[in-house]
């Protein structure tokens, strides 16, 4: 009886041990949406003749390098430096002390681009947000900063207009 136990176990490891065994695959972990770099529209640059006027505004050169980091980014970067974009765009909004600029038009852009960016930052309290929500108030942040570069070119376009042609002079000939 004994040898039958042993003939048996023998033949069970046996069989056990030469089955053929499933070779694991090793899958790559794919790339959640939340982690997919999105390349971002570029926004309208300051013309090179104007940069010297706002040359002691060093907030808007500190959100202009930010923000050319932020076109190309994943929607979880975004997240994580929408904090830091927001007290950057608050310090961009009351450090304004070029005259030229502080017109109703152009404060209302800083406080539009100012909102987007709490918007952006009140993002990251929201656990379920999406990949496409995220980049898409990027893509909004940086058209608004476009934006309100292109009023500063505005601005000094008719700066310039106006000490180039000299109305005053025109009509004192009639």
């Amino acid at each position: 009886m004994s040898r039958f136990l042993y003939v048996t176990a023998s033949l069970i490891l046996l069989v056990s041990s030469c089955q053929k065994k499933e070779e694991q695959k090793t899958e790559l972990p794919t790339k959640t949406e939340m982690h997919v770099s999105v390349k971002h529209s570029d926004y309208s640059k300051i013309n090179d003749d104007y940069l010297k006027e706002i040359k002691p505004w060093k907030e808007y050169f500190t959100v202009d390098d930010f923000l050319h980091e932020l076109k190309n980014t994943t929607p979880t970067e975004a997240l994580n430096n929408a904090v830091e974009l927001k007290k950057i765009s608050k310090q961009l909004k009351d450090s304004l002390n070029i005259e030229a600029l502080k017109t109703p038009a152009f404060k209302a852009r800083i406080n539009v681009f100012e909102n987007e960016t709490l918007r952006l930052a009140d993002m990251t309290l929201i656990p379920s947000i999406s990949a496409s929500e995220v980049n898409s108030q990027v893509e909004k942040i940086i058209v608004i900063f476009g934006s309100v570069n292109d009023k500063i070119n505005t601005v000094y376009a008719k700066k310039k207009f106006d000490t180039e042609i000299n109305l005053d002079s025109l009509f004192k000939n009639q």
